[in-house]
């Protein structure tokens, strides 16, 4: 009877190859999730017609609301009640609907200006004639494009090496076949 041979390659491999596949995963869903943020939001108006609040990512896009002229109440700008202390405030523009607030901005920004500027804009369109057609938008997609990107190239890289451990087992266990007689 003859002796199993001391080293199996392809168990060595095998155990590799599912090793970075379990790894790729969790780094491909959080890459996914951070690209499907939907950190862009655009309110787009038609001349006296309707507003459509839609929100996008990387990934794809949703409409939040479609709001008729009679429907729409105002815009504010919202400020955080943070009741830490010494916490800097932050500021987002808010549409005011018969439905609700809606925020017009996927971050809160500690730019008052910023935030009351973009406000204004809305507010001066919805205070006139509304004979043109409006179109703002706030992306805050930068910040998910590079985390979302750096988890799934790290995942597509473990992918790649996992797969590739894969091929390396096949080829281990046809050569182990080989050689039992």
């Amino acid at each position: 009877m003859r002796a199993p041979p001391a080293s199996r390659p392809s168990r060595a491999t095998a155990i590799g190859a599912a090793a970075f596949l379990m790894l790729a995963l969790p780094f491909l869903v959080l890459g996914v999730f951070f690209l499907g943020q939907n950190a862009r939001m655009d309110l787009r108006c038609e001349p006296q017609g309707p507003c459509v609040l839609s929100r996008s990512s990387w990934l794809g896009e949703e409409e939040v609301g479609r709001y008729a002229p009679q429907d729409i109440l105002g815009v504010e700008v919202a400020r955080s009640r943070s009741t830490r202390r010494g916490a800097a405030p932050i500021f987002r523009a808010q549409l005011r609907t018969a439905s609700g607030a809606q925020p017009l901005a996927f971050q809160w920004t500690e730019d008052e200006a910023r935030a009351q500027a973009f406000a204004d804009t809305v507010r001066r369109y919805l205070a006139g004639p509304r004979t043109d057609a409006l179109a703002v938008f706030q992306d805050d997609r930068r910040a998910a494009l590079g985390v979302g990107g750096a988890f799934t190239g790290v995942g597509l890289g473990a992918l790649i090496a996992g797969l590739w451990l894969c091929s390396r087992t096949l080829a281990h266990r046809e050569a182990e076949r080989a050689a039992t007689p």
